[in-house]
């Protein structure tokens, strides 16, 4: 065949994979849906974690492997310390220290104690990360083809046989195993069957970010998680700054409503409309899929699935860079007669929280206070935990007792909600 191995989908993972299988000595063919593999369009809050916090100390941040930043003059190095290997990156960072929940108000919780010396995460330019990783695959002389889609993937005797649009019509392409690394949607993940064993957990997600300059928050730079029940009861407000200085504000919903709609209105609430008096929109972008369980084993033959293709949301960008990494290794051995799908599989369920039969409890929990209170009821809750540290759902459960004389109504409502949890089989 002309390929040892076609990847399809040129995200982190995908760009991550073909670059690695072409200087480990493959013959790659890298296929891409977009025509500027580095372009990003959709919402993307462009952080890199750097330590492992748990659901329930950081809500949905679930990569389970430790990552490092080693800070240099012309580049900065991403470094993967037990899986051995780490990713060049030149491009703008931006550390951040603090992460304050607030409620309607403006009361805040703040999730990690304020003089905090060591950096939560930083920020980063996914679009310079990207083309990074492009270009060292090209130099190691990866077959890249864009403004392909793949279709689906079928195993034959031999290898594999996908199957592409172009803009001249349907193709196929042969290799002897394939990478599908095409997103959360994955149309190639669900050509194999195997979505028919995950559950779909919600209706349709929708969220919308707007990228702005000329935000005045009057707080440090960093990632707010503002709480505004009769706006959004499904998910918070999100603004944060990007590596090269601007905001972006975003939110998701799950009913009808454009989640624009919630954003728009929150600029206007008395509270925060002043940050937002001499701002204006940048651009404006989208992303919208199903919530649903991921996939037990990323593998199907001679497909392995890389990154968000096989995951309940997303695997952020480091957990896909690591799928990427791996995935070829265990090809790698697949093709030398050894069993790389079998360490692939394990690793896999292991690394990412998604995998925990607790983790949808977990991450219901989290986002539970909007969809339970009222603005006034949050901003009671925030004003009597100002003085903590910690995930605001997790201190009201932990603080509880607090609230049983003052709000004895609040409190039924909160503890009901608690043991509806505590009971909720895995």
């Amino acid at each position: 065949m002309k390929y040892d191995l076609i990847v399809c989908g040129a995200g982190p993972g995908g760009l991550m994979a073909a670059k690695t299988a072409a200087e480990d000595g493959l013959k790659v063919r890298l296929i891409e849906r977009k025509k500027d593999i580095t372009e990003i369009n959709r919402t993307c809050c462009q952080v890199f974690y750097i330590a492992y916090k748990g659901a329930t100390k950081s809500g949905i941040y679930c990569f389970r492997e430790p990552v490092n930043l080693e800070v240099g003059k012309e580049k900065n190095r991403f470094i993967f310390p037990t899986l051995g290997f780490s990713v060049d990156y030149r491009g703008p960072i931006r550390p951040y220290y603090q992460y304050p929940h607030l409620s309607p108000s403006g009361y805040i919780i703040d999730r990690y104690p304020k003089h905090n010396d060591n950096p939560v995460t930083f920020f980063f330019q996914k679009e310079a990360f990207l083309s990074g990783l492009l270009s060292e695959a090209e130099k190691a002389g990866v077959d890249i083809v864009t403004e392909i889609m793949a279709l689906g993937a079928e195993n034959t005797p031999d290898g594999v046989r996908v199957t592409v649009q172009t803009r001249s019509g349907e193709q196929t392409m042969e290799a002897r195993k394939a990478i599908a690394a095409d997103g959360i949607e994955s149309q190639i993940v669900d050509g194999l069957g195997l979505n028919q064993n995950r559950q779909v957990l919600s209706s349709r997600l929708k969220g919308i970010g707007y990228v702005m300059e000329g935000v005045e928050t009057n707080l440090p730079a960093s990632f707010l998680l503002v709480s505004v029940p009769s706006l959004n009861r499904y998910a918070n407000i999100l603004i944060y700054t990007l590596a090269g200085g601007q905001i972006m504000i975003s939110t998701a919903t799950f009913d009808e409503a454009s989640p624009s709609t919630a954003l728009d209105e929150f600029m206007k609430l008395p509270r925060y409309a002043p940050w937002f008096k001499n701002s204006r929109v940048l651009r404006k972008t989208a992303y919208g899929n199903f919530i649903r369980t991921p996939v037990k084993e990323p593998v199907a033959g001679n497909v392995l699935i890389v990154g968000d293709a096989g995951a309940t949301i997303e695997t952020l960008i480091q957990g896909a860079v690591a799928c990427g990494y791996l995935g070829v290794k265990a090809i790698e051995k697949e093709l030398n007669g050894q069993n790389g799908y079998r360490e692939y599989i394990a690793w896999w369920q292991q690394a990412f929280e998604f995998n925990d039969p607790t983790y949808f409890s977990t991450v219901n929990r989290y986002f539970s206070l909007n969809s339970l209170c009222s603005d006034e009821e949050v901003d009671y809750l925030y004003k009597s935990l100002t003085d903590k540290v910690g995930v605001p759902a997790v201190l009201i459960e932990q603080n509880l007792e607090l609230f049983k004389n003052d709000r004895p109504e609040l409190y039924e409502k909160l503890w009901q909600k608690q043991k509806q949890f505590v009971n909720e089989p895995e």
